[in-house]
């Protein structure tokens, strides 16, 4: 995870908690690993999970006053130097003790450094032992389960892995990682609603897959005086992306899943009719006349919910075309052929799903005088399904009704790491902080701004399970909705 706080509307602070190991590879992955079974990998994660959060909670953040004093650890000063009282408030601020205050540490003081190693090879341990235990197979809902057995092979793969690199995600990764079955999860995906598809005749218009490939999260505060107080503005902000996209990767990733998704459906006894033949007889109620991304011209969708932005790549399954959208989604339609399919019991359904690869959290915006911690962002991999806009995952064309996913799905495991790749930080730039020592010594909190910059690197073996385990789900519980209809 990648996180940054301006504390009291100062010093900004950046976590990386995603793991870099090369030089804690020995502490990573040790002798006898390959013989542990399930209970002991769970067991192992609680207790370094214990460890990381005492550290992160001991040592992690370095808090600033609003007028430029500083404090590791525990709760800000209770007061400040650049207050209104113009020169003197301003020294105040420069030597770090403002009436009623005492900084105890340096301007940008880090957690020591030992607690820290100790904090990141706890955290590589972890994701080892995470990638250990979906080697074998572990269920969180079965104690008892010692996990299958890996061969030297197998287990010599995970532990190359494990110097914080990552296997791209290529179609030969996919082909590989996908060779053994994988079974849907347990857990419930909220499907809201029903469809009625009870004695039509329907084919399925569309399979549409959503993959994100980058976004951003942003937070602010708006500067603030008090009486004698002087509170600046903050801003905070994450842009993330995810490199060297593999379109043909993620295309086979589609196909296998709308592949499963018309097995699961014959499993069920739910009989599909031919598109083509079925849309040259009755016509369509929205027809499908745009291409999904290739290679030569990806598509993209753009999602913006006011702090958090996300940018997706749009896949169908091979030789399958889209339906045009706009901001209003599919629209009307053909009205005459929906009047048409509703007398003769006919139908179309449309099915999409959402694959976001990053977990995003904002503080918002708001004055600095109510929020005194200063703007704050975080971003780290976690994979998760959720709904195309308006939260649709499935509807009918013509009256078989709609489907919805309220929230997201959080699909556990480890996929991926993300990397700082580059950003702006005011307190990097010597121009800026000359500016906000004139700002400091007039007796005005200076404002602070930093950008990060992240590459969101996907393991392809890892990834490929993953998203194929969570499209499956997603796909049985669809059939299960189809078949209670």
């Amino acid at each position: 995870m990648v996180s940054w706080r301006f504390s009291r509307g100062s010093l900004p602070i950046l976590c990386l908690v995603s793991i870099t190991a090369a030089a804690q590879t020995s502490s990573v992955v040790r002798d006898g690993d390959i013989a542990l079974d399930c209970r002991s990998i769970r067991s192992e994660k609680e207790g370094l999970q214990r460890t990381v959060d005492a550290g992160v909670g001991e040592s992690s953040e370095v808090q600033n006053d609003p007028k430029g004093g500083t404090s590791a650890g525990g709760p800000p000063p209770a007061a400040s130097g650049s207050s209104g009282m113009g020169i003197l408030g301003g020294l105040g601020s420069l030597f770090g003790k403002p009436a009623g205050t005492a900084s105890t540490a340096p301007v940008g003081a880090a957690p020591e450094e030992p607690a820290v190693d100790k904090v990141r090879m706890a955290r590589g341990r972890i994701e080892f032992l995470d990638k250990l235990g979906r080697a074998k197979g572990c269920r969180a809902d079965d104690d008892g389960f010692a996990g299958t057995p890996l061969s030297q092979a197998e287990f010599a793969s995970l532990a190359s892995a494990a110097d914080g690199t990552t296997q791209l995600l290529t179609v030969d990764a996919v082909d590989k990682a996908l060779a053994q079955p994988l079974e849907p999860l347990a857990q419930p995906l909220g499907f809201e609603g029903e469809l009625k598809l009870a004695g039509k005749r329907f084919y399925l218009a569309e399979f549409r897959v959503l993959y994100e490939v980058g976004g951003a999260v942003t937070a602010s505060t708006r500067a603030g005086r008090l009486p004698g107080v002087s509170y600046g503005a903050t801003h905070s902000s994450i842009k993330y992306q995810v490199p060297r996209v593999d379109v043909a990767a993620l295309q086979a990733i589609t196909d296998k899943a709308h592949a499963d998704f018309l097995q699961r459906l014959q499993a069920a006894g739910i009989v599909l009719e031919p598109a083509t033949a079925f849309v040259a007889q009755h016509g369509a109620v929205y027809p499908a006349t745009e291409a999904a991304s290739t290679a030569e011209a990806p598509v993209y969708e753009e999602q913006d919910l006011g702090y958090t932005k996300r940018k997706y790549m749009v896949f169908a399954p091979s030789g399958m075309k889209l339906h045009p959208r706009s901001f209003a989604g599919l629209g009307a339609g053909n009205i005459g052929t929906r009047i048409d399919y509703v007398k003769n019991k006919l139908d179309a359904l449309t099915v999409g799903v959402v694959v976001n690869f990053a977990a995003l959290e904002s503080s918002g915006s708001g004055s600095s005088i109510l929020n005194q911690d200063g703007a704050s962002t975080a971003a780290r991999p976690e994979m998760s399904l959720t709904a195309p806009a308006g939260y649709v995952v499935a509807q009918g064309h013509a009256d078989a009704g709609v489907l919805r996913m309220p929230k997201a799905a959080v699909i556990p495991g480890s996929f991926a790491v993300m990397r700082e790749v580059g950003g702006y930080d005011t307190q990097s730039d010597a121009a800026v902080r000359g500016l906000q020592l004139l700002s400091s010594l007039m007796g005005v909190a200076a404002s602070k701004s930093k950008t990060v910059e992240m590459a969101m690197e996907l393991d392809g073996p890892a990834t490929s399970r993953l998203i194929l385990q969570a499209l499956q789900s997603f796909n049985q519980q669809l059939v299960d909705v189809m078949r209670n209809r």
